[in-house]
């Protein structure tokens, strides 16, 4: 089971085409911006307070080797915390938890015939079922981006003012941080909410088979929301950087 660009662009398509015409689920939208991003809030927000204290201790490491002085580095550290890694690894984070929900509650859905129930009662799974996923992915998952890197700063200002007795408040010098960074930023953040979910939902209605499917399902979710956020990452940074942003 794969999940394709063309699957994607045609889900997508059809998903919103649909359900501006039967009208727009919002009480669904609001379930589901709860379920995407305050379920996964303690991950999202634990990984990168973790991935924080490891980068600091890194950059430590090599800063005392090179140049003797922490505190350098820390508005490199900064601008790259928010144009690359911050999202992205904050991105992979979600996309584990998400992916994996997503992917598994739809399938769930497609094997027990609950999916065919639901057009048989003049329902349909894409304005219902997809859209909401999709629109709680493009909200939650850019508000999980945000709370991330900033826990992974301010992580890195804790370690690197009581573990190594550096400035800590460099590390949120925006020295080197411009508004290309800041576009950046979002532009990764509302890419990967949109193909995180995408993505899980694809896979969930691609489910065939017995409760076997479910499991197969959620591993395709996953995988293909997480390569997604990789292959974004490098789409968008190669643009941005041919456009001089």
């Amino acid at each position: 089971m794969a999940v394709s660009p063309l699957q994607l662009a045609i889900l997508l398509g059809r998903s919103t085409r649909r359900a501006l015409r039967r009208g727009v689920p919002r009480g669904e939208i609001v379930r589901q911006v709860h379920e995407i991003g305050f379920r996964s809030l303690l991950l999202v927000f634990g990984g990168m307070v973790f991935f924080g204290a490891v980068m600091t201790a890194h950059g430590a490491y090599q800063a005392r080797k090179v140049v003797g002085d922490l505190s350098i580095v820390g508005p490199a550290y900064f601008e790259v915390l928010i144009r690359e890694l911050g999202p992205t690894i904050a991105g992979i984070l979600a996309a584990v938890r998400i992916g994996a929900a997503i992917s598994a509650e739809v399938a769930a859905m497609q094997v027990t015939e609950q999916l065919d129930a639901l057009r048989l009662s003049a329902g349909d799974p894409y304005a219902e079922v997809a859209f909401p996923r999709i629109v709680g992915g493009l909200i939650g998952v850019p508000a999980l981006l945000v709370i991330g890197t900033a826990a992974a700063t301010l992580t890195t200002v804790v370690v690197s003012t009581y573990a190594y007795g550096a400035d800590g408040t460099a590390f949120m010098d925006p020295t080197f941080v411009d508004l290309g960074d800041i576009f950046a930023f979002f532009a990764k953040a509302l890419g990967y909410g949109l193909a995180i979910p995408l993505a899980a939902v694809q896979s969930g209605f691609s489910a065939r088979g017995g409760p076997g499917a479910v499991g197969a399902a959620t591993t395709t979710g996953v995988v293909a929301s997480c390569m997604l956020v990789l292959i974004l990452d490098l789409l968008i940074s190669a643009l941005l950087f041919y456009t001089g942003l």
